[in-house]
């Protein structure tokens, strides 16, 4: 459903925002490889591996200014990591059952949300053929699918499930990046950069603790 949505408001941003905005607007798609690690506030559940993932979408710059716009867009962002409990857990909420994980048991977690962020963004004027931007703001993401690999502890069955019932809908962050654009021709520029992510909302539904994520993106795109 999400994922219908998604590619839903992506044709019709494309196709409405010369009209929608007029003179001033940037449109974008992008692929950017992601490095994720999780952190917990407390001492029995330990992030213990990070996740490689993808964030991969389309941008939006309305510019209000001659160098300062806001960036918006839509994207699927992947990402996950690997949280080791030490208690173990007595129910994991399966979709059709609950299972227990063994203490210093490790759960691998997989999570796609569909990620809008809200931001400002400033650039230079163009030097030569490239032109440096800043971009700083918040992201709304909103949970599309999510699994957990893990281990039963009475059978030792080996679990990838869907785990919805363990990873929270709603995920809010801000983010902080900077980007490096070259002049194609006409009215296209190839940008890269980095971007840091950092989440503020539990990730999970226990209450007993607080996982939230950290993120490293390097940015991959094109303008037009």
């Amino acid at each position: 459903m999400f994922k219908k949505t998604t590619y839903i408001i992506i044709i019709v941003l494309f196709l409405t925002s010369n009209s929608l905005f007029g003179y001033g607007t940037r449109f974008g798609v992008f692929f950017n490889p992601t490095i994720t690690w999780l952190q917990s506030d407390v001492p029995d559940v330990i992030p213990v591996k990070n996740h490689l993932g993808f964030d991969f979408g389309m941008s939006l710059d309305y510019f209000f200014a001659e160098n300062y716009a806001f960036a918006t867009g839509v994207s699927m962002f992947n990402t996950g990591g690997t949280l080791k409990y030490v208690n173990g857990i007595d129910k994991f909420s399966l979709r059709d059952k609950n299972v227990e994980i063994a203490p210093n048991g490790e759960v691998k977690y997989k999570i796609q949300y569909v990620k809008i962020p809200v931001a400002l963004k400033f650039k230079t004027h163009l030097i030569g053929r490239t032109v440096y931007s800043a971009n700083l703001g918040f992201d709304v993401m909103m949970r599309a699918s999510a699994k957990a690999s893990f281990e039963d502890i009475t059978t030792k069955e080996q679990y990838d499930n869907i785990a919805t019932k363990e990873i929270n809908f709603f995920n809010l962050g801000w983010h902080i990046g900077g980007a490096v654009s070259y002049h194609l021709g006409g009215d296209a520029f190839l940008y890269g950069g980095l971007t840091f992510l950092d989440t503020f909302t539990d990730l999970t539904k226990p209450l007993h603790d607080k996982i939230t994520s950290q993120n490293l993106t390097f940015r991959i795109g094109i303008m037009f």
